[in-house]
């Protein structure tokens, strides 16, 4: 079955409408290309993380892991921030989890020490 109209809904009846489309499609291309990078960024610092453990002297390992969760941030602030401007309450929630488990992360590597100490005190308790 064909369905006519543009990816995310009907096809815009007017020039503005259609001009703010293709602004949300070209900021789209960016976030999501910002989110590609973070990966690569991800998928190298394992390979640095791979040298270090059989002996070899990677370094900025927590450097590019930063890097990284701080682009992925950016580029989920920015689908979050679409996800506000629609009427759908679906996508404003998961936009904002996404967002939250973002920050969570970039938290965790800027604070080492502190989620050591939170997953050693959740080690500790008992469970009830």
């Amino acid at each position: 079955m064909r369905q006519e109209g543009a990816l995310w809904g009907p096809q815009p009846a007017s020039e503005s409408g259609r001009e703010e489309a293709l602004r949300l499609l070209d900021e789209s291309s960016r976030l999501l290309l910002g989110i590609l990078t973070a990966v690569a960024m991800q998928i190298r610092s394992l390979e640095l993380e791979r040298c270090r453990l059989l002996g070899g002297g990677a370094q900025g390992i927590e450097d590019l892991q930063l890097g990284a969760s701080l682009l992925s941030v950016w580029a989920l602030a920015g689908f979050s921030r679409q996800a506000g401007e629609r009427d759908d309450q679906c996508d404003k929630t998961l936009g904002l989890t996404s967002l939250t488990i973002g920050l969570i992360r970039l938290m965790r590597l800027l604070y080492p020490e502190s989620a050591a100490r939170e997953e050693a005190a959740e080690l500790t308790q008992p469970d009830f």
